[in-house]
């Protein structure tokens, strides 16, 4: 597990940050998505309260590697869940894609 907060990020959001790496892990899935799809039905809002990790909020991705998932990404105390997702999208698009090194010339 590796952690970072800005100064400027609130204490609670280490906590929803983890929470949402762990949902989208566990469930495989972004959290933006789980979050919409739970909204559309209803009788899938129970998935919130599986277990105290569980946090459906936008800013959670899966990061996967030969398909299969390794890990989560967890990202909050962006002014928005939308930004939330868009960083966490960037990191999960370094870890499942690391740039390739070159040769020295």
């Amino acid at each position: 597990m590796a952690l970072a907060r800005s100064e400027a990020a609130g204490p609670h959001t280490v906590d929803s940050s983890r929470k949402k790496a762990y949902t989208a892990m566990s469930l495989k899935e972004s959290t933006a998505k789980l979050a919409a799809l739970i909204a559309e039905k209803p009788e899938l809002q129970a998935l919130r309260d599986m277990n105290d990790s569980i946090l459906m909020l936008g800013g959670g991705l899966p990061v996967r590697i030969d398909g299969k998932v390794i890990g989560g990404i967890g990202v909050g105390g962006a002014p928005g869940a939308h930004l939330d997702e868009a960083c966490a999208r960037a990191g999960q698009a370094v870890i499942e894609n690391p740039p390739q090194e070159t040769a020295p010339e």
